[in-house]
């Protein structure tokens, strides 16, 4: 098969554990594009911090597309729109209550970057990973639409009951997942990973089984299953692995992109 793009998640995936990305997976990037290969940054991080890090790579043209908040925006990197599936209204004020019934961090999205009501030590560290500008305002309720929710807390069984509860309350209106362990994030049911890829795909005129994709965790598991060779990094949580075509051998400290760009794209 001759894949022409390859979609790539960032955080435990293509970043290592310092977050940063490799020189052989650097070098495997350049090699992919040298042989036309559309390579499309797909993570849950805000538009801003995937540019931040992404640009640094020097192989990321103006007119290349990248797909943040797990799903809900696709720009170019000339700051274009062409894809925004926001949480909005009522659906958003009672998700924002939900996470203050629950006592967890509740942090929403616009073009200011994060908002919150309370900056804490898990905001703090959501910063640092995130890079991203962090408002803080005295009601959440003020704004009538986000990017998505996220949920910040470090007991995992809470956010998972959180989980139960908004996909019994909103099954047909969001998409509902964990990013990371303390991460539970919510997105327009319009909105996720496999949505956006199959977006932009038809946008470029690529086909389902042209495209490579790679991931860890929950969030990317949409666009595992949709893409024509879905991949498991060796980090990856075990249901994502279940799912996926490969499993590379390599994990994200051990350039397990540069595995699969050079088994699938490059034949090395």
């Amino acid at each position: 098969m001759k894949y022409k793009m390859l979609v790539l998640d960032l955080d435990d995936t293509l970043l290592n554990d310092d977050i940063y990305i490799s020189e052989d997976n650097i070098k495997a990037l350049a090699e992919a594009k040298k042989k036309g290969i559309i390579i499309t940054m797909c993570s849950g991080r805000p538009s801003n911090s995937i540019v931040d890090i992404t640009k640094k790579l020097e192989i990321i043209n103006n007119d290349d597309y990248y797909i943040s908040y797990n799903g809900s925006v696709i720009n170019d990197y000339m700051g274009n729109n062409i894809f925004y599936k926001p949480i909005s209204n009522n659906i958003l004020h009672s998700l924002i209550d939900l996470g203050k019934e629950y006592g967890v961090d509740v942090q929403i999205y616009s073009s200011e970057g994060l908002i919150v009501e309370k900056y804490t030590s898990r905001t703090k560290k959501y910063e640092q990973l995130a890079s991203i500008n962090i408002n803080i305002v005295n009601d959440l309720k003020v704004y009538n639409e986000s990017t998505k929710v996220l949920y910040n807390y470090n007991d995992i069984k809470l956010l998972q009951k959180m989980k139960d509860h908004i996909t019994n309350l909103y099954k047909d209106e969001v998409n509902v997942f964990f990013s990371k362990p303390t991460f539970l994030e919510v997105c327009s049911k319009e909105a996720n990973k496999g949505l956006a890829v199959q977006y932009l795909a038809n946008y470029l005129h690529i086909k389902q089984e042209e495209i490579i994709a790679i991931g860890d965790s929950f969030n990317d598991k949409y666009m595992i299953e949709y893409v024509g060779l879905g991949v498991a990094i060796s980090n990856a949580r075990e249901e994502i692995k279940e799912i996926a075509n490969y499993v590379t051998k390599s994990n994200n400290n051990e350039n397990g992109v540069a595995e699969v760009i050079n088994k699938f794209i490059l034949k090395k």
